[in-house]
């Protein structure tokens, strides 16, 4: 073979080389511009979890819990005590408060935190020497220091003012107020102001039955015959016949004369002006005035 004809079949071979390399290139590149698909991971939430959580009712993640009655704070135990010390209408130890509450063996450390709590609490009475003259007590402070009909007769007498008493008041410390009061009424010895819902007694006033005044039967009956003219002119009539002024007597408005005092002008007397320096000089002319 001649030079010539090996370099042309070395030419065709390069050709066809090239070609052949370059359509296996061509779908490589292809495949780079396209990502690869990647694995699928499957959720860890659950797919109806936003479903779910609309299901729930409204009030579930705010509703507060019921009052159980374990009061675990000091104050909270304060608050049971006196409520324990409100029922009853006697000095009662502190042994028989900490019993009452049942506070559990692990909160046993607060015992003398609710013991000062209590004696310095302005609810509670506290006597070091209340119950045998050795062992203190604590009672409940009412307003009013009144759990008697005995007590409530000194207390009203030993009040400056005739304000009286409210009985919802007396009934803090005296539950059984409501029988006593209308006992000591029908005896003269209380004066009740009452309900107009329910009748029931709402104030009390002291009373002092020496002082109540026996009129004779005669004169109320008298008293019930007189009759009222039922015109109110003729009564008014009657009472100005009698001499008295009746109250829906029509007044005389009087007039108050005055209101403001006028300045009066005073007149300004301007005295005569002549021009003394220039008399030799303008021409008199004072005659000819009418």
């Amino acid at each position: 073979m001649s030079l010539s004809a090996s370099f042309k079949t070395f030419n065709t071979e390069f050709s066809a080389a090239t070609t052949r390399n370059t359509q296996q290139k061509r779908p490589a590149a292809a495949a780079a511009a396209t990502p690869a698909p990647r694995p699928s991971t499957p959720s860890t939430q659950p797919a109806d979890l936003k479903r779910k959580r609309q299901d729930l009712p409204q009030n579930a993640a705010y509703s507060q819990p019921a009052d159980t009655g374990s009061g675990r704070e000091v104050m909270t135990q304060v608050v049971y005590a006196i409520d324990y010390l409100k029922s009853k209408d006697r000095p009662i130890s502190f042994t028989d408060i900490w019993n009452y509450l049942s506070i559990p063996a692990n909160q046993q450390q607060h015992r003398q935190v609710l013991r000062r709590a209590l004696m310095e609490h302005p609810k509670v009475d506290y006597d070091p020497k209340g119950l045998d003259g050795q062992h203190p007590s604590f009672r409940f402070r009412p307003i009013h220091n009144v759990r008697s009909a005995d007590d409530l007769k000194a207390y009203l007498q030993r009040q400056y003012t005739a304000q009286g008493i409210s009985v919802k008041e007396l009934k803090e410390g005296w539950p059984d107020a409501i029988p006593e009061i209308e006992r000591l009424e029908s005896r003269g010895e209380l004066l009740v102001v009452r309900q107009k819902k329910d009748n029931i007694p709402k104030m009390v006033w002291p009373n002092d039955p020496s002082l109540d005044q026996r009129i004779d039967q005669d004169f109320k009956d008298y008293w019930s015959k007189i009759s009222l003219p039922a015109n109110p002119g003729e009564l008014r009539a009657e009472l100005e016949k009698a001499g008295l002024t009746p109250t829906s007597q029509v007044k005389e408005v009087i007039k108050v004369s005055g209101g403001k005092d006028k300045k009066k002008r005073t007149s300004r007397k301007v005295g005569r002006s002549t021009n003394t320096h220039m008399v030799g000089i303008l021409k008199d002319y004072s005659q000819m005035k009418k």
